[in-house]
């Protein structure tokens, strides 16, 4: 009778807490909640709910680093509780803990695969850490399950561009745009989707209409002066981004879109006089360094262009064309072990690229390595003998009938 009598009052503190608790959480009364919760969770140590509870509001109060212990207790308790492997992902992520922050959110999303939090979380983890294919891939369930969530379709146009699948970015774009017309950062880079997709005309107007309410938005007007290059039309790109950099002196990128432009009509000296400023304001622009390494090389000036492409892969190691380039150059220069090197960082980050196979093959059989050069050839040639066959079968396809 006694330990009954124990039991219906044990029930009834419960329940008294759990109302004390809701009350507090109503009233935006976060450290009264917790201390409800805390008490609760004495009452009731194997509650997985109490545990979540108490680290969602230590998280709650800016004391995440003592809330992670509470979610991650709550997972052992119930380890089919989506909701506390979620928290527990999202704090630890906050914690810059990102290998056990993804493995949490990766059994969140499993638990629970229709939640487009946890899948915008877990897709938005794997985007930070620049697993691009896999952010698209949960981002784009995440986009199924939150359609009206402009940031999700953000998020996922970035993680398609990051790939390269600027069709697939501009539609994610062009979602985030009819969701908020207003945002002109998600405009702009609609519009450079557009361009990169191949409809520069398209691209263009969207631009344009950013500098409709954004007038002097400097990267619209550079952006404008980009789209006209993709269109082919270098000579109104010219004529404007003169005018921008006639406005704005200082700005290394239309000093740099300038300069692709003059390139790109061969008139060399203006080209270099462009992108030497466009590096001297911005020595980080490594694009600007390679555009002008290519300058120097069709200027007839080699040694500058090392120096250029050496600032390239300095700024960015995994320049693929820059070390590819500089290999080529400095194997003309007659610097083969500087060439093989190059050539050997190009070869690793693109192992199908068949010519620098085949250079780097010709300098290590001149330096008598003839096992590496067999081993460079080889790859050359099966890599030319796939390109061969792929296009064999695309000729075969085309000559079908139906």
């Amino acid at each position: 009778m006694f330990s009954l009598s124990l039991q219906a009052q044990s029930v009834s503190t419960v329940a008294d807490l759990e109302a004390s608790a809701s009350q507090r959480l109503a009233a935006h009364d976060a450290t009264g909640a917790l201390r409800a919760y805390q008490k609760l969770a004495e009452l009731v140590p194997k509650s997985a709910v109490y545990q979540d509870q108490i680290g969602f509001l230590l998280a709650a109060t800016n004391r995440s680093a003592e809330a992670i212990p509470h979610f991650r207790h709550a997972t052992e308790l119930d380890p089919k509780m989506s909701q506390a492997w979620y928290h527990l992902g999202a704090a630890l992520w906050l914690a810059k803990q990102a290998d056990p922050a993804m493995h949490a959110l990766q059994k969140a999303v499993a638990l629970a695969p229709q939640n487009g939090d946890y899948l915008f979380r877990l897709g938005s983890a794997y985007y930070e850490t620049g697993r691009y294919a896999e952010a698209a891939h949960e981002l784009a369930q995440a986009a199924r399950q939150l359609p009206s969530n402009g940031v999700v379709w953000k998020t996922l146009a970035g993680a398609y561009e990051q790939q390269g699948r600027f069709k697939e970015a501009r539609d994610a774009y062009r979602q985030a745009v009819q969701l908020d017309p207003n945002d002109a950062a998600v405009r702009n880079a609609y519009a450079n989707a557009l361009v990169r997709s191949g409809n520069p005309a398209a691209g263009l107007q969207e631009f344009r209409r950013v500098l409709e309410y954004d007038p002097d938005n400097v990267r619209i007007q550079v952006n404008v002066g980009y789209a006209y290059i993709a269109a082919g039309d270098f000579q109104a790109a010219i004529k404007y981004l003169t005018g921008v950099t006639r406005n704005h002196p200082d700005d290394a990128g239309a000093h740099y879109d300038l300069g692709v432009a003059y390139k790109s009509i061969d008139d060399l000296a203006h080209a270099r006089v462009e992108l030497e400023q466009a590096v001297h304001l911005d020595p980080a622009l490594a694009e600007a360094h390679y555009t002008l390494a290519l300058t120097y090389i069709d200027a007839g000036v080699p040694d500058k262009a090392v120096e250029q492409l050496r600032a390239a892969v300095t700024h960015r190691p995994a320049y693929i064309e820059a070390w590819y380039i500089l290999g080529t150059t400095l194997k003309q220069q007659g610097d083969a072990d500087g060439a093989i090197e190059a050539l050997r960082r190009s070869v690793t980050l693109d192992d199908q690229n068949a010519p620098a196979w085949n250079n780097l093959g010709l300098l290590l059989r001149r330096k008598g390595d003839t096992a590496g050069a067999q081993e460079a050839f080889a790859k050359a040639a099966a890599i030319r003998k796939a390109e061969e066959q792929e296009k064999e079968k695309h000729l075969q396809q085309g000559t079908k009938r139906p």
